[in-house]
Parts: C-alpha cells; sequence; structure tokens
C-alpha cells in the first residue's frame, strides 16, 4: 500500500469516525439503553406469545397504552408489550410537565420503551418562562424553538405569537401555566387541560379562585361558557369565526355591582379601549345575571338573543338597544326598548317570556 493510498484511508476512517459519533449524538433514542440484541415477549390478542427483536418490533410498533405498555401491531393483531417501572416512571414525568422533575429524570429504558416514548413525545415542545425544552428519547434538555405538533405549556407567559413559530396545532395547559387570551390569539391551535386548567364547551376555565373564564377556543363556531364566577377581559378575543354563544352571565360577573363590575359582552372582545366582536356573531343566549342597559353594545351584528333564563328584576329597560341587526328576541321582561320596535311584532312564549320578532320586509 502506497503511502498516499494510506493517507487517504486514514482520512476516510477518521471521516466515518467522525460520522459515527454525529450520528450517536444526534440518535433519535438514548444510548443509555438496554443492547441492541435485546428481545421482547409480546402478548398477542390471539393468545399467542413472541419474542420480537427491536428492529421486528420497532417495524409494527403502534402506541402506548392507558396502562403505561407498549403496544404493536401486526397482521391485523395487537401486541403488548410490558413495559418496566422506567417507562411508566418517564411517562408520568412527561404527561404530569412540571419542568424540575422532568429535568432531573434518570430512569432505565428498553430501546423498545425508549422508542415509543419518543415516537409519543418526540413532537412536543413544553415551555416555561422563555425557555423551550424537548423530550430526546430518554432526557427532557433544553432546545431552540422549532416545528412541532404540540406545544406543553409548563410555566411562565407565553404569547401567541411565540406559539405561531412553533406551528402547533395542540397546546397542553399545565396548572403552572400564566394562561390568558393571548396565548391563544392570533393562533389556531386547540387547547388541552390538566387540573387546573378545565376545557368545556369550547371554554377555557381557570378552576382557582371559584372559576375563571380565561379564553375560548379560536377555532369554535360555537362556544357554551359552563357556570363561572368570573369572565376575564378579551376571553373571546381569540375566537375570530364564533356563530353562537352561550353565557351564564353577560360582562366580567353575575353581580351588576362594584367598581370591577363591566356589564356589556363587549368587554369579553375587548383590547384596552377597544372592541373587536366578530361580525360572525350572531346568536347569544344569557342564562343569568344581570341585563344593563346597551348590554349588547357594539354587537351590529348579532341577530338573535335568548335572556330567558335572567330574572326580569334584573334586565334595564334598555338592555338591548343598539341591535340594528336583531331579528328575534326572548325576553322575560316585557317592556324593553328596541331600536325600530315598530319593525317587530310579539308573542307570549309557553315560558311566559315576550318574543320580539322582525317583521319581514
Amino acid at each position: 500500500m502506497s503511502e498516499k493510498t494510506r493517507r487517504y484511508v486514514a482520512v476516510l476512517l477518521a471521516i466515518l469516525f467522525v460520522a459515527a459519533f454525529i450520528a450517536a449524538l444526534f440518535s433519535p433514542y438514548p444510548r443509555r439503553v438496554g443492547p441492541a440484541g435485546e428481545r421482547y415477549e409480546v402478548v398477542w390478542t390471539d393468545g399467542s406469545v413472541t419474542q420480537e427483536s427491536f428492529q421486528d418490533a420497532f417495524s409494527c410498533l403502534s402506541g402506548i397504552s392507558a396502562a403505561g405498555d407498549v403496544l404493536l401491531i401486526k397482521d391485523e393483531k395487537i401486541g403488548t408489550y410490558v413495559s418496566g417501572n422506567g417507562m411508566k416512571e418517564a411517562l408520568g414525568y412527561l404527561e404530569e410537565g412540571a419542568l424540575a422533575p422532568m429535568l432531573s429524570m434518570d430512569v432505565a429504558l428498553s430501546r423498545l420503551e425508549s422508542a415509543a416514548l419518543f415516537r409519543e413525545y418526540g413532537d412536543m415542545l413544553y415551555y416555561d418562562a422563555g425557555d423551550f425544552f424537548a423530550f430526546d428519547g430518554e432526557r427532557v434538555k433544553p432546545t431552540a424553538i422549532g416545528v412541532a405538533e404540540k406545544v406543553f405549556f409548563t410555566g411562565g407567559e407565553l404569547t401567541g405569537a411565540l406559539l405561531v413559530r412553533t406551528e402547533a396545532q395542540t397546546l397542553v395547559i399545565g396548572d403552572d401555566a400564566d394562561f390568558s387570551y393571548k396565548t391563544l390569539y392570533g393562533t389556531a391551535a386547540t387547547a388541552e387541560g390538566r387540573n387546573r386548567y378545565r376545557i368545556a364547551g369550547g371554554a377555557i376555565v381557570d378552576t382557582s379562585l371559584g372559576g375563571i373564564f380565561a379564553a375560548g377556543q379560536p377555532l369554535f363556531e360555537e362556544i357554551a361558557v359552563p357556570d363561572v364566577a368570573v369572565c376575564a377581559r378579551g376571553a373571546l378575543l381569540p375566537c375570530k369565526k364564533l356563530l353562537s354563544l352561550s353565557l351564564p352571565f353577560v360582562g366580567s360577573g353575575p353581580v351588576a355591582a362594584g367598581e370591577e363590575y363591566v356589564g356589556e359582552l363587549g368587554y369579553l372582545f375587548t383590547e384596552g379601549q377597544d372592541y373587536f366582536v366578530p361580525d360572525t356573531l350572531k346568536q347569544v343566549t344569557v342564562r343569568g345575571g344581570a341585563l344593563v342597559s346597551f348590554a349588547f353594545y357594539h354587537c351590529p351584528a348579532l341577530e338573535e338573543i335568548d335572556a330567558c333564563g335572567v330574572d326580569p328584576a334584573l334586565i334595564e329597560r334598555q338592555a338591548f338597544e343598539g341591535l340594528p341587526s336583531l331579528r328575534r328576541l326572548h325576553t322575560p321582561r316585557a317592556d324593553v326598548s328596541l331600536t325600530d320596535p315598530e319593525k317587530f311584532t310579539t308573542y307570549v312564549a309557553e315560558c311566559g317570556c315576550t318574543v320580539y320578532e322582525r317583521k319581514e320586509s
């Protein structure tokens, strides 16, 4: 072998070594897992039990069961590999989303368990107080912002502008997150809650302090806010496609009293001094609370209001004024004032309420 050939071989070997080292660094599954030759006992739905290699098991990997075991699908059969305690411990950390325990997580995983976890959580970014983190198959580590299917909002504040950059379709809201409408404003993400934040009827409710309606789901066309103690200012600003809305009360709270009380529906669409009620909103149902004068101010496209659930003594006469598009009103107070009253007919409903309906032109 000539000197030139030896140098060439040496350089080639060096390149191959560096490539292997880099591949190991960025391998999607951890290096501290069981040996490549380990085999996995899989129980199939037809009662058979097989010993699968990693390659065979990985090729038919399906997901993770509710019990934390690895699921496989082959030849239309479902197989289960019973995971160890390390897998279940890692699942607990990743599902709860508490940053400190995730960063210190050190569990023993087989290659198959690691692969299953990475498939489930490898396309998720964790966000906490300005920093992003990702699971690499073994640990949760700091990372740069990138594209992800899900973002787990674990703590601090998160703006919609930052969430949009991840292109995430789902936002998981952790219990320590300082969540508000600003997190979803301008996004198309669907929110999921854990314990503190409850999702119901398209509404995201912070269950602390008796329940606070914090925000609406951006893409929902119909939202039914459950019974809460308070509604946050601007909670519905992310909802640009909203068609109908059901509320326990209009405004900030159920009682028309106190310096902080605001009794207008527009309060839920307010940013600063400006109103951003979408023209898509056509129908509103109010189940309680009070209706002050001009309660539906700055809702020019609203066509139908059902206030059957409101105490008539708590409805001011001018509550429904200023609604040029109104076509139907169901109200327990009969002598309300309307814009262009001569354009409406009235009748008494079975519940005793008065129904105003716009005459056909």
